[in-house]
């Protein structure tokens, strides 16, 4: 009994998601400050042996808050999921997309969520599933690069075609009826 009551006292371990989709920035804006998201960094992913190097968005998160599915239909949301060559504006390796895969769960989730959008579209999905590779931070005026620079960053998703960010409340994407205040 007593090893189960210290069991429960232990703090809550955070799980790891990365996430390839063009600008680092537009990524990091999409999950920075959502419930359950404990932090986010950008970087680069570098896997295989090409020597590629693509940018990322590494997401802490506690999964008894949010799930790995629910970081995944944020994503599938974000990104253009046909266009494997990068994302918007953002051309080349370095933008495409890709699922950066930690566990054989994660896998199997993106697996399954990748093949329910080629269903669903009748088309091919671009998005890369891979599994994870060395990450390195990219410098620190990279990083929260949306709230240090509000202006700058909203231009640049303008310009570059990116999604509205407004549209990604995960209730909506998932199906679920939307809280109002309004009575």
């Amino acid at each position: 009994m007593m090893m189960l009551l210290l069991l429960l006292a232990l703090p809550v371990q955070a799980t790891q998601a990365v996430f390839a989709g063009g600008s680092f920035w537009v990524m990091e804006a999409l999950f920075a400050g959502r419930s359950g998201v404990k932090s986010t960094e950008t970087g680069w992913m570098k896997s295989g042996s090409r020597h590629l190097q693509r940018q990322v968005v590494r997401v802490e998160y506690d999964p008894h808050t949010l799930s790995y599915g629910e970081l995944l239909t944020l994503y599938w949301a974000a990104v253009d999921t046909f266009d494997g060559e990068g994302q918007f504006c953002d051309r080349g390796a370095e933008f495409s997309p890709a699922l950066y895969v930690q566990s054989s769960l994660q896998q199997k989730w993106a697996q399954q969520s990748r093949a329910r959008l080629e269903l669903e579209s009748g088309r091919d999905v671009r998005v890369r599933i891979l599994p994870v590779g060395t990450f390195v931070s990219a410098p620190a005026r990279h990083q929260q690069y949306s709230w240090q620079h509000p202006l700058l960053y909203g231009g640049y998703r303008r310009m570059c075609g990116y999604p509205a960010g407004e549209r990604f409340n995960l209730q909506a994407l998932a199906g679920a009826p939307i809280a109002t205040s309004e009575k």
